[in-house]
């Protein structure tokens, strides 16, 4: 089993958590943001509207896989649109609903 820690100190974790915020966070234009959270075998499936910015997306999930190694995440672009999947843990649930929300 992976060990749920962050290598992150204190300042560069408070300002990962705002670029992530930044991200997922209410948008003035609703397709730019998260249009859903949707429950998944451990972990949530973010559903985001068409005009988000997928490489921000991509770069934000690298940066947090470098530094939080027990989860994992997953891209898609499909017929349901552009969604970013999360998985940790049992243990980490707790993380996963603080830092993507919890599953409508």
């Amino acid at each position: 089993m992976k060990s749920i820690a962050c290598t992150l100190d204190a300042a560069q974790m408070g300002d990962r958590m705002d670029q992530w915020a930044a991200l997922l966070d209410d948008k003035d234009d609703l397709m730019a943001g998260v249009v859903d959270r949707l429950p998944i075998d451990d972990g949530v499936r973010l559903q985001f509207g068409p005009h988000v910015d997928v490489a921000e997306i991509v770069r934000l999930a690298a940066a947090e896989q470098d530094c939080c190694r027990f989860f994992r995440f997953a891209i898609s672009i499909d017929t349901r649109g552009i969604a970013l999947e999360v998985r940790a843990p049992a243990e980490a649930a707790e993380i996963v609903t603080a830092l993507f929300g919890a599953p409508a």
